[in-house]
Parts: structure tokens; C-alpha cells; sequence
């Protein structure tokens, strides 16, 4: 009896180290291109996995009508362009409520940063998703005071970039770039409003 357990235990042995062998046997080693090929696919599954998040928060913000487009360079209706400082240069939603402040370091303004701030209210505020790398707002803003409201779009690619296009009551057209971000981000300071 003791013979039979001592063959059984040594074929176990032996059939358990042929398995490793043939399992040795049967290993793939990657060449350098297959190395690299797999290296570019988990980067570009890297990157669109963080394309897609950075694209879910920025539609958020722009659903929500809770951001503020901090821009800093501008093309006026002249066609002249500058470039603008994003503290005091800005166009921010919260709700239904809207700043609008434009202004040139080292000016001096009505707002007290060199150029003007005004505060209103949106109206038809629409959201369109767009593509899969552009985001669109459009709005018309009812201005608390005398003026003509303008009509401001947006677009805004996934990773917060945009351009803000502000079509004036007497139908000049401001272009500014910039970049959307949380107003809990935002470093701003908000002028003294006209009205």
C-alpha cells in the first residue's frame, strides 16, 4: 500500500512539472514592436478616457449655466486684436444672472479696471452638445440699464478652450478667446457696474 501512494505521489510530481514545461513552451515573448504597439493603444485609451471626463465637466458647467469664460486675447470689430488680462476681462453666468466686464491694464474706466461692467439676465439660453469635441451655448442677455442686449455664442472644445463671439445692440461683433472654468476657480475681480 505504501509503494502504491509513493508511484501515485511521484506521478503527480512528474505530471505537475510536464504541465509547467509545456506551459513554458507555450509563452510568447513580445517583440519591440508588439511592446510599442501596445504602449501607443493604452495611451490613446489614456487619453480619450481623460477627453471624455474633461468633456463631462465642462458640458456640466455649461448645462448648469454656472461658469465664468476668463479671456485673454480679443479681435475687435475693427479687426484690431489685443491681448487682454483674464482677471478682469470675463463673461460669467451663474444661473440666470450675467457679467459681462471687458477692460485694458493700466486704463482707466467707468468700472474702475479700465473699461466697463455690466450685469443682466439670460434669456433663450440654449446648450447644444455639438460634435464629439465642441461644445455650443447661445444666449441673448437682458441688460439691468439702457442699452441694447447683446447676443453672446460660445463654443467650447473638450478641454475648456473657447471662443466667446458678443454681437453688440448696434451689430458690431467682439471676439474673444479664452478658457472656461468653475467659478469656484475663477480668479476674477468684478468692476463697478455702470447701472
Amino acid at each position: 500500500m505504501k509503494k502504491l501512494a509513493y508511484l501515485l505521489s511521484f506521478l503527480f510530481v512528474i505530471s505537475i512539472m510536464s504541465v509547467q514545461t509545456l506551459d513554458a513552451q507555450n509563452v510568447h515573448v513580445l517583440s519591440k514592436k508588439e511592446k510599442k504597439r501596445i504602449e501607443k493603444l493604452r495611451k490613446e485609451k489614456e487619453r480619450n478616457m481623460k477627453r471624455a471626463a474633461s468633456r463631462t465637466y465642462y458640458m456640466e458647467l455649461l448645462k448648469q449655466k454656472y461658469f465664468v469664460f476668463q479671456a485673454d486675447y480679443v479681435i475687435t470689430p475693427r479687426g484690431t486684436s489685443f491681448v487682454l488680462s483674464p482677471d478682469i476681462n470675463f463673461f460669467s453666468v451663474h444661473g440666470n444672472k450675467v457679467i459681462i466686464q471687458l477692460g485694458l491694464d493700466g486704463a482707466i474706466g467707468p468700472n474702475g479696471v479700465g473699461g466697463i461692467t455690466v450685469n443682466g439676465s439670460t434669456m433663450n439660453y440654449k446648450f447644444i452638445p455639438g460634435n464629439k469635441n465642441n461644445m455650443m451655448i447661445s444666449t441673448d442677455v437682458s441688460l439691468v440699464g439702457p442699452g441694447l442686449p447683446p447676443h453672446v455664442t460660445m463654443n467650447v472644445a473638450d478641454d475648456g478652450t473657447g471662443q466667446l463671439t458678443i454681437q453688440l445692440g448696434n451689430g458690431r461683433i467682439l471676439t474673444l478667446y479664452g478658457q472656461v472654468v468653475s467659478p469656484k476657480k475663477a480668479s476674477i475681480f468684478v468692476g463697478q457696474s455702470i447701472f
